[in-house]
């Protein structure tokens, strides 16, 4: 018997929930029956970070997840003006994200590296 499982292809699961959610607000907002267009029009960055998320659940992609959420979480940020944020004032922070990104990135992929040189019997101390 062949039992071989589909993976589900996350980015496009979301995406197209995404888009239907989007649609349906635009719909009733064209419709007039209810007023979506300042809610899109704060929230819009959440979009951003919606894109991010199922980049965390592949290996190849985390790194990427984790730069658009950080920027969705900045443009948010900004358009909500938390602690007086604005463009102007805040984007020395994606410097910071950059750089931390970077440094993670780096320390992670050499512990990885690092483990994978170790042989199989000096991991577990057989």
């Amino acid at each position: 018997m062949n039992d071989r499982r589909q993976r589900i292809d996350g980015g496009a699961l979301v995406g197209g929930l995404l888009l239907i959610g989007l649609g349906s607000l635009f719909l009733l907002d064209r419709l007039h029956v209810a007023d979506f267009g300042d809610l899109v029009g704060t929230y819009w960055p959440l979009i951003i970070v919606a894109i991010g998320v199922p980049k965390l659940f592949h290996p190849r992609t985390v790194w990427s997840g984790l730069w658009l959420m950080a920027i969705g979480v900045w443009l948010q940020a900004v358009r909500l003006h938390w602690y007086d944020l604005t463009y102007g004032n805040s984007w020395p922070l994606l410097l910071i994200a950059l750089g931390a990104g970077m440094v993670l990135r780096t320390f992670f992929e050499s512990t990885a590296r690092r483990e994978a040189d170790v042989p199989r019997e000096g991991r577990h101390g057989s």
